[in-house]
């Protein structure tokens, strides 16, 4: 048989056909079957542990009972729980038996829940225990614990769930935070969930890696977990942020890493323990989710060392767009500013309004294409379009990006304040009132003004012991960047709003300002 008539040959089905997320997860964990996958406290506030085996047979234990429990057609599951390997576990078994699946953010409203669960057709509401049962009861939809879920997975089989018949394909609505509007169901597939998988593991997880999380599982720090099992990682999971607790989990408990949003990490700097604690353990702490002050960052770089790695993303696309290793946060303001470099395997270019791509230096949104992006909002078909324009997912970021390639997220487009007739972008007035020595953290927005369609305003905390006034601030802003960045108004607060996610409220702030 010659070349030309080999290539007529059709290939064998299946040959090149990528593996399942679920089939991810399941390979990593019997590579180290006796590998501690997760410790935590139980719903009886004991300690726990997980092993990789253990975790890979609950997973199939729990497909099993999903895919015989009969949902009608177009139905599916959803979850509400903290963070507890139930919250890993039963999103890998709905991908394994093929089931929609839809984390409810333990955060959120009852409001949130239904419009959540009315819009991604969920027929089953799982719920952990307690602490949820008056937010399950007012979900309106069919509910079963996870104490029964258990049980039901304990009469379905003694064994690791070998009767459960066959792979699925996953469909994971994770939905966004909803603070401008009705959230939206992200449609992420196999391909995103895997490619995002794989390319977290080429980030700079430290050898034995035991990592703290205390963020929803429902967001972020849930999709940190299939990329760690690949790197042999064990997880340390508290049910919400305590600074308190996370010093002695670095010092007491083995955590050698954590995930920490911006304002989780400006709490650990302000705590009372931490100059006098043992940190020497903790070897990587990955931070993301919203932008962060430079001059923060820089204190954190002086505190816990050279172990800071930032990665950037969105729901469309997550986690895993950019990233700025640990060797790059420099003492240059410019890099410790930006989100990083592309990750391999994304296409990055920042287009005007027109549709052309800027150029060096001259911001423009963000988009990027890939097998990490998203296949499109669950039943919006209009807002999908949208947002996948032109072949490339629109991210709503504004961002410069470098002769070197490094990427500077100015801010979103919607927050973007236009002011007599200027741009304004609120994160450069939000790093420059960063730099006075008083301004523990703030956040920037516009207000409709009749003078200026939009006023620059700015509500900021102070750090413990520090006295400024709110004309000492514009002051020190105008004289830093000029009188168009100059805040027209400068609210001191005890405390900045923060959404469910942990990041500030800008909505809250802008609603408080105009009262």
């Amino acid at each position: 048989m010659n070349a030309d008539m080999m290539n007529d040959e059709p290939m064998a089905p299946g040959l090149h056909e990528q593996a399942g997320y679920a089939d991810l997860i399941l390979s990593a964990l019997r590579r180290r079957p006796d590998h501690i996958a997760f410790r935590f406290t139980d719903r009886n506030g004991d300690r726990a542990e997980l092993t990789y085996r253990q975790t890979a047979e609950q997973i199939e234990r729990i497909a099993g009972v999903l895919s015989s429990l009969a949902l009608p057609d177009g139905g599916g599951v959803a979850l509400l729980a903290g963070p507890c390997p139930e919250a890993f576990t039963v999103m890998a078994a709905a991908c394994l038996a093929g089931v929609r699946y839809t984390a409810l953010h333990p955060l959120a409203t009852e409001e949130n829940d239904r419009m959540v669960l009315k819009d991604s057709g969920t027929d089953l509401l799982l719920v952990a225990d307690g602490q949820f049962q008056t937010r399950a009861e007012a979900a309106q939809t069919r509910v079963m614990s996870l104490s029964a879920l258990e049980s039901a997975c304990e009469l379905a089989t003694a064994g690791t769930g070998s009767d459960f018949g066959g792979q699925g394909r996953a469909l994971y609505l994770f939905y966004t935070g909803g603070t401008t509007g009705e959230p939206k169901g992200v449609m992420l597939r196999d391909r995103s969930l895997v490619a995002n998988a794989w390319a977290c593991t080429t980030w700079e997880w430290p050898a034995d890696t035991t990592m703290l999380l205390t963020t929803p599982m429902s967001h972020a720090a849930g999709l940190l977990v299939a990329p760690g099992l690949q790197r042999g990682a064990s997880f340390e999971l508290h049910r919400s942020f305590d600074p308190d607790r996370v010093v002695d989990a670095i010092e007491n408990d083995g955590v050698t890493a954590t995930f920490v949003v911006p304002t989780m990490l400006y709490a650990l700097l302000d705590h009372p323990r931490l100059s006098d604690a043992n940190l020497s353990g903790l070897n990587w702490m990955l931070y993301g989710a919203a932008p962060i002050d430079p001059t923060r960052l820089a204190q954190a770089g002086a505190v816990f060392g050279p172990i800071l790695s930032q990665h950037y993303g969105q729901a469309e696309a997550p986690n895993a767009l950019t990233v700025l290793d640990t060797r790059e946060h420099t003492d240059d303001p410019a890099v410790l500013g930006s989100c990083g470099r592309a990750m391999p395997g994304v296409e990055v270019v920042l287009f005007d309004e027109q549709g052309n791509e800027t150029a060096t230096g001259v911001p423009g949104e963000l988009c990027v294409r890939g097998p990490l992006v998203m296949d499109g909002y669950w039943n919006k078909p209009e807002q999908t379009a949208a947002a996948l324009a032109n072949g490339w997912l629109h991210t709503g970021d504004v961002a410069r990006i470098d002769e070197t390639g490094l990427i500077s997220i100015v801010d979103r487009i919607k927050d973007t304040i236009i002011s007599g007739g200027f741009n304004v972008y609120p994160r450069e007035v939000e790093d420059s009132l960063g730099h006075h020595p008083a301004v523990a953290a703030c956040a920037v927005f516009g207000v409709p003004d009749p003078q200026w369609g939009e006023a620059v305003t700015a509500a900021v905390v102070l750090k413990t012991g520090w006295s400024v006034t709110p004309e000492q601030l514009v002051a020190h802003v105008r004289s830093h960047k000029g009188p168009i960045w100059a805040p027209k108004e400068i609210s001191i607060l005890e405390a900045l709003p923060l959404t469910a996610l942990g990041k500030v409220d800008k909505k809250a702030l802008r609603g408080a300002s105009q009262t």
